[in-house]
């Protein structure tokens, strides 16, 4: 466990190296993460993706553990001050798409324990943040806030630093604030930082759905939050919506960035051979940190990687973050 409370260090001003992705990485090393992915029938106007990606990473905690503790220590390595456990659908509802509900607490554990042990190992003075995305599977908030709190509960039970609910605020059939609300109040009840991912932000300085920052502060107006980050959203949006939710919150704030595939995932799902393509934005590890030096400025003091980021591009930030 870090001597330092990372709360401490960013009232302090110091700026924090996040990691980059884990699913789109170990999708990369081997790992198949298309289990339990079909085809749609709609197509995301800006994904031109017309299905489900199933349970994405989840599995690789009791199918792969070696794997995803090489890819933890492998950021470490570089310089991360955090890194994310791999937990973003490791829920009951979600492991169930691919009929393994009964080891969502397991599958929970063994990613919070994982990130721990190669922490320990690497760098102790390193955070780990307990990352997990919401259920699209829970039709309800009171749904969402029992899968939260028992997620959230097996987490700081495995030693998470942190707890980080991601992928809110956007992608989603129910409200999106009320969701984020849930997330926190959830969260809450573990006494551990919360810090809240919002995605698809926009490039017109807005959220997803349209919000202002503004707004949005108003909704999580005295619910417990110690940070909010930009994340599974290009570059260029993230760069348009710092500004915003720097005057928004007065609370530390950060960016990680997803960079678009370099080429499609290939999913062999139950619907036969399909393919994923979230685009490319041909943002090179030396642009990415072109971009982080920019958040920076924005007062971003956590900065890493999403989707597709590789070990190069958290290598290229590394000394523009920790400069």
């Amino acid at each position: 466990m870090p001597k330092r409370n990372i709360i401490d260090r960013l009232k302090a001003g110091e700026s924090l190296l996040m990691d980059g992705a884990t699913g789109s990485e170990l999708q990369r090393r081997g790992f198949d993460v298309s289990q339990g992915a079909v085809q749609g029938k709609g197509v995301d106007p800006e994904t031109g993706w017309s299905g489900s990606i199933g349970v994405w990473s989840a599995p690789a905690n009791l199918d792969a553990p070696d794997l995803v503790r090489k890819i933890h220590e492998d950021y470490l390595n570089l310089g991360a001050d955090i890194i994310i456990s791999n937990n973003f659908w490791t829920g009951r509802s979600m492991m169930g798409i691919i009929g393994r509900e009964d080891q969502w607490e397991e599958c929970t554990r063994r990613g919070g324990e994982i990130a721990v042990e190669a922490r320990n190992a690497v760098n102790p003075e390193a955070y780990v943040a307990g990352g997990f995305a919401p259920s699209f599977m829970a039709e309800t908030g009171n749904e969402l806030r029992k899968e939260i709190e028992g997620m959230a509960r097996v987490l700081a039970g495995a030693g998470v630093d942190f707890l980080l609910p991601e992928y809110f605020g956007g992608d989603t059939e129910r409200d999106a604030m009320e969701d984020c609300r849930v997330a926190v109040d959830a969260c809450a009840k573990t006494n551990l930082p919360v810090f809240l991912g919002i995605c698809y932000a926009r490039e017109n300085g807005k959220m997803h759905y349209g919000q202002s920052f503004d707004d949005f502060a108003k909704e999580l107006k005295g619910h417990k939050v110690d940070g909010i980050l930009l994340m599974c959203t290009s570059p260029q949006a993230i760069s348009a919506c710092l500004p915003n939710l720097r005057k928004a919150f007065d609370l530390p704030i950060g960016a990680y960035a997803e960079v678009g595939y370099t080429e499609n995932l290939k999913f062999s799902g139950s619907q036969g051979e399909q393919f994923f393509d979230i685009g490319t934005y041909g943002v090179t590890p030396d642009k990415y940190a072109e971009y982080a030096r920019e958040w920076k400025k924005m007062g971003a003091q956590i900065i890493g990687g999403c989707c597709a980021t590789t070990p190069e591009h958290i290598k290229a930030i590394a000394p523009v973050v920790k400069g």
